[in-house]
């Protein structure tokens, strides 16, 4: 402990720089090994000089459990454990003059008995030196013996063709691999208390090819007479997050682990077929608390269109939306529909002078607006509260533009409500009735509530009227229609507010250039064009087709000049920007007619999720029970299969199906026993099919050539020759698979 205590930092950066470059010197083999950059290599420093450190500090079980996920993480790195006696060596001798810089008070050249094994004597002076040695060298080294026998017990088959990406070396891994232990081998290799996944360190390394080998295999029907062996409540229960690594690490292999959770009849009746999707993971988290399944949000949350249209994954979202979300998305909806019509009502109509000549008027408006800032404003000031303190809580925050925001702010409707919620805050500190209270309960009218008060009040009334409806228009996510509608609209709005800004730059950069023809202006009449904010009045009126164009005849008797510059406006915003506009929608609705139902489940699944937060536990339990997905499934008539599993029936032609997905055997039907093979007399039966195409081939060449005139007999022995060469070459490639 003194000795890692007095190390300086000088000493520190010295042990980092020469503890590789000796090992390298030492063991070249090594260098294919440690390809990583210098601040990598002296973090991994740093950590052995901690393991060590850890011997003499830590509980004894909490530092194994350490060291069995560090030797774990070497298994997947495919570390030989030769390397391991060199370099404890290498780690003692660059330590050893780094010890002997220490400060010694004790001059004694007095021989001892070494105190720690009393078989040979020192000088009492280098006593403390060695003693710091030996008791580094037996840390590093009894760290570096937990490490060998964690790799050693680790180093499966599976881990090994994991390190070399090689799916035939896979399934000749899982060749031995019991019928009942087969999904195990591939999802988790347990030394100790640790345990590492073989799945997930294929797609965490890159072994990707491997890696849907695997998903394929657990995922693959097999069946005896007795029992059916499917890997899905093995994938889930062993890696619940196992969607989320896909879509992060290999987003190709999306797909592929939903393509495994659907079972396809090979028969077809009335032109339908049935259909099995085993779903039940897809909606039931493996946590039952959390309710919805994390693999379902991971879907929706990684915003593809195409992939969130799989059959089992749209399947899943409409069972979710129909038999539970839709309810309760209405039931919040409605309550916002009643608050946008209340606020219309007291903001907007009755609160007209008109209207409060009426003697109850008043009194109506006052109580439509108590229930605007209760209702409506204290609901969702209390709903963001609980948001912003969920989100702060659990760090789910964003960095948007260095200010780190709760995530659920980045969202459409929540961002919307948030924008709401801010506007009826600023409408609370213009409230006539707030600030005319002193003069009665319904008054409106004050000296208190000035000018600019009332005109702030009018600009921000109108605002939440905005707002309001725009929350609204998330209602019509009840259909599939209306919703992509929505999506269109919404991506045209883009476009729209991209086109305004650079119409007003425009406004702006002639009215400015206007500015500057005074000789032009003075000569005009009219007061259009008389100062600067008159002329950009003026211009906007001009842009938007709100101005009588008769005027410009009056002003091209004027001043020509200036009517060229008009002109030259108009061609630019008319003929250029609002063409540019409507060319830039064509080009929206192109880009996203392919995948607009994908968009539109995107936005729908996401109301889901949101939605779900108001479902209690006792809900979620009782529509779970409904499903029956403890009940097993039919294959066919009599043919009793899985659970976990809805059945249902989808156009034949949609999903054609040649064979039978479930992959079938005779003999002993023992969970003890390996599968047996039927990969080598597939490849067999290929190989041979394409042996007779080539022979029936090359004997069509051969019947052809013969009719040819001269040197009809040389050519067919070359082809011969040809032919035969062949055949030694494929023979050899064989042999060559073979071992």
């Amino acid at each position: 402990v003194k000795m890692f205590s007095s190390l300086k930092e000088e000493q520190l950066d010295r042990f980092r720089a020469n503890i590789f470059t000796e090992f390298f010197a030492r063991s070249q083999a090594s260098q294919d090994l440690f390809k990583q950059s210098q601040t990598r290599l002296r973090y991994i420093a740093d950590r052995v000089l901690q393991s060590s450190s850890d011997m003499f500090q830590k509980n004894k079980d909490e530092t194994l459990d350490d060291l069995s996920a560090s030797g774990l993480r070497h298994v997947g790195y495919g570390i030989p454990i030769e390397l391991f006696g060199p370099f404890v060596e290498v780690c003692v001798e660059v330590m050893r003059p780094l010890i002997a810089e220490f400060p010694n008070s004790c001059e004694s050249t007095k021989m001892v008995w070494c105190p720690k094994d009393r078989a040979h004597q020192l000088p009492e002076k280098e006593i403390p030196e060695h003693m710091m040695i030996e008791g580094f060298r037996w840390s590093i080294g009894l760290t570096a013996r937990v490490l060998v026998r964690t790799i050693m017990d680790g180093s499966t088959a599976v881990m090994q063709a994991i390190h070399f990406d090689d799916s035939r070396r896979l399934r000749r891994a899982l060749a031995d691999a019991p019928r009942v232990e087969r999904f195990v081998w591939q999802l988790a290799v347990e030394v100790g208390s640790q345990s590492i996944s073989p799945l997930f360190w294929a797609l965490r390394s890159g072994a990707h090819a491997t890696a849907k080998t695997m998903i394929e295999d657990i995922l693959t029907i097999r069946a005896d007479r007795d029992n059916y062996y499917f890997g899905a409540d093995e994938l889930f229960k062993y890696q619940p997050n196992v969607a989320d690594n896909v879509l992060r690490e290999a987003p190709f292999l999306a797909e592929t682990l939903l393509d495994g959770l659907i079972w396809r009849s090979h028969k077809s009746q009335d032109n339908l077929r049935p259909v099995i999707y085993y779903l039940k993971h897809l909606l039931q988290d493996m946590d039952e608390k959390m309710m919805l399944s994390r693999a379902l949000i991971s879907y929706v949350r990684f915003d593809h269109p195409q992939t969130i249209m799989h059959p089992i994954l749209a399947f899943s979202l409409d069972l979710l939306w129909d038999k539970l979300a839709l309810r309760y998305f209405l039931m919040d909806r409605v309550l916002t529909v009643f608050n946008c019509i209340i606020f219309v009502l007291s903001e907007c109509l009755l609160s007209h002078p008109s209207m409060l000549q009426y003697s109850m008027m008043p009194k109506v408006v006052f109580g439509g607006r108590c229930l605007v800032y209760t209702m409506g404003f204290l609901r969702l000031v209390y709903w963001h509260t609980v948001e912003i303190f969920k989100s702060y809580r659990h760090k789910a925050l964003t960095n948007f533009h260095g200010l780190w925001v709760p995530s659920y702010l980045t969202r459409g409707a929540a961002m919307i409500s948030f924008l709401l919620t801010l506007d009826m805050l600023a409408m609370i500190t213009v409230e006539p009735m707030f600030h005319c209270m002193g003069q009665g309960v319904a008054t409106f009218q004050c000296d208190a509530w000035t000018d600019t008060m009332s005109l702030t009040y009018e600009i921000l009334v109108t605002i939440g009227v905005f707002l309001y409806v725009m929350l609204i228009v998330e209602v019509g996510s009840i259909s599939i229609k209306l919703s992509e509608y929505r999506v269109l609209c919404i991506h045209a709005v883009e476009q729209i507010l991209l086109c305004l800004g650079v119409v007003f730059l425009v406004i702006l950069t002639f009215a400015f250039a206007i500015s500057g023809m005074d000789r032009e202006v003075q000569a005009i009449t009219g007061t259009e064009w008389s100062d600067l904010g008159a002329r950009m009045n003026t211009l906007i009126r001009l842009a938007f087709g709100a101005m009588d164009l008769g005027a410009l005849q009056n002003l091209a008797d004027e001043s020509p000049l200036l009517v060229l510059v008009i002109l030259l406006f108009m061609m630019l915003v008319y003929s250029f920007f609002f063409n540019l506009l409507v060319s830039q929608f064509c080009g929206v609705y192109h880009s996203l007619a392919a995948d607009i139902k994908g968009h539109a489940r995107l936005a729908r699944g996401e109301i889901i999720i949101e939605t779900f937060k108001a479902v209690k536990l006792t809900r979620w339990q009782a529509f779970m029970a409904s499903l029956n997905l403890e009940t097993r499934v039919d294959f066919e008539e009599g043919d009793i299969g899985l659970a976990g599993g809805i059945k249902t029936f989808e156009p034949a032609l949609e999903h054609p199906i040649a064979k039978d997905q479930i992959v079938r055997f005779g003999g002993q039907t023992d969970g003890k026993l390996p599968w047996p093979e039927k990969t080598a007399d597939e490849k067999d039966n290929l190989e041979r099919t394409v042996q007779k195409t080539i022979q029936k081939s090359l004997h069509k060449l051969l019947g052809g050539m013969k009719k040819t005139a001269g040197g009809a007999s040389q050519l067919s022995s070359d082809v011969q020759e040809d032919k035969n060469s062949s055949h030694h070459s494929s023979g050899k490639g064989m042999d060559d698979a073979d071992d």
